[in-house]
């Protein structure tokens, strides 16, 4: 049995390398209650589809949000709301993701991944908006780009493609909000994004 342990090693260190790519794995979102749940719970508030529709409940943090984005359930785990953003050229979608501090990683890390899921017409990098804001004494880092978009676990790009994203780094939580969609439906919706972000009330 020793010589079957020692030929075995060597493989599984190659598949833990190849699984791991030696890049630590953000631990899934912040856990938070729907707005219906006991207030002595300890864990934070968030918006369900029988909340106000023109707010969007992010644990401690609370924004303004346009009725029309409709609340959907989050697809995959990392997400904690989740928006259908309407328009006739297609329609978006509003991703949210609620971290406690240091679990989601940097702001500069986000941005970089966010980043290569999009692609210039020459296959190309392209290039970040980036600027940064105090909105109620919170830190704001905005993060725009547009082209092919390669989301994680898609097989074929989208095309024409655009970006409206924002770091919000709240005193509990750091919260990340991506606006995703045809850049027509993207470019309709910017500004409601923008009064979305400068709108935040921190909750007391």
């Amino acid at each position: 049995m020793k010589w079957t342990v020692r030929l075995l090693r060597p493989f599984v260190l190659i598949l833990a390398t190849a699984c791991g790519d030696g890049v630590p794995q953000p631990k899934p979102p912040t856990p938070v209650r729907s707005a219906s749940s006991s207030p002595s719970s300890e864990v934070q508030s968030i918006s369900t589809a029988a909340s106000d529709p023109a707010v969007m409940q992010c644990g401690e943090l609370e924004f303004p949000k346009p009725p029309e984005w409709e609340w959907v359930k989050p697809a995959v785990a990392f997400r904690t709301l989740q928006y259908r953003v309407p328009h006739a050229a297609g329609d978006g979608e509003l991703i949210v993701s609620a971290f406690a501090i240091g679990d989601g990683g940097g702001v500069q890390a986000n941005i970089d991944r966010w980043q290569k899921q999009f692609q210039g017409a020459d296959g190309m990098a392209v290039e970040v908006t980036k600027s940064e804001r105090t909105v109620a004494g919170i830190q704001v880092t905005r993060a725009d780009c547009a082209g092919l978009f390669l989301g994680m676990g898609m097989e074929k790009g989208k095309p024409g493609m655009a970006q409206l994203g924002a770091i919000v780094q709240g005193p509990q939580q750091m919260i990340f909000i991506r606006l995703i969609g045809p850049q027509a439906t993207v470019d309709a919706w910017r500004s409601a994004f923008e009064r979305m972000i400068d709108g935040l009330v921190v909750e007391k």
